[in-house]
């Protein structure tokens, strides 16, 4: 049975440097066990945020109006995702779940280029780097950029998600969402933080 962390390293602590091989492989065994332990408890705890994550993604297309021609893709509406996958199986549940009487369809492009049938692109984390870059390719286009990257509702992307006291909370870009030409419904608003463009020369 895996110890609780602060047990484990209480009883690491006691494990004063001693004479005796038996107690020093006791002592090493200890110290791996808290790591694996708090390892186990982080993936545990990434894993339930990304959860939460996924399912504020069905969320937001339910609460965010396209224009009509732009409302869904050649079979279905697309959330596209932009970089490596931080969701693992969470997505899975969302598939073939409705969005304006059409099944959400996940599409992993990876470091490709995006499909042009994406409603929603999510960001990771893993194209920090690149950010600029792939909300210029979509600029005033119809689609719902969303990111947990830092500063990315402030660089110009539309819905950044934030990890706040364990609690997942969003700040709106109305500026780009503007820009986009989508309708945030007041309901959604209410209960974001809403942010405006700061870089200079994004505004139309």
């Amino acid at each position: 049975m895996i110890l609780p962390v602060r047990n484990a390293i209480q009883r690491l602590r006691a494990c004063s440097p001693a004479p005796g091989r038996l107690r020093g492989m006791k002592c090493m065994l200890l110290a791996s066990l808290l790591f694996c332990t708090h390892a186990f408890s982080m993936a545990e705890e990434l894993a339930a945020e990304y959860q939460v994550k996924a399912a504020f993604l069905y969320n937001f297309s339910r609460f965010t109006s396209w224009p009509d021609e732009a409302a869904t893709g050649a079979a279905g509406f697309h959330i596209c995702l932009a970089g490596s996958d931080p969701f693992g199986d969470a997505l899975e549940s969302l598939t073939g779940k409705m969005v304006r009487n059409h099944p959400l369809v996940i599409h992993r492009a990876g470091t490709a280029t995006l499909s042009e049938d994406c409603q929603m692109v999510f960001v990771s984390n893993s194209e920090t780097g690149r950010i600029d870059e792939l909300l210029a390719g979509l600029r005033h286009k119809p689609v719902l950029t969303v990111s947990d990257a830092d500063d990315f509702a402030r660089q110009g992307g539309i819905i950044q998600l934030r990890l706040v006291d364990r609690k997942i909370r969003f700040e709106i870009n109305v500026d780009a969402a503007e820009r986009a030409g989508l309708k945030i419904s007041s309901k959604l608003l209410s209960l974001a933080t809403v942010v405006h463009d700061e870089k200079a020369g994004m505004a139309p």
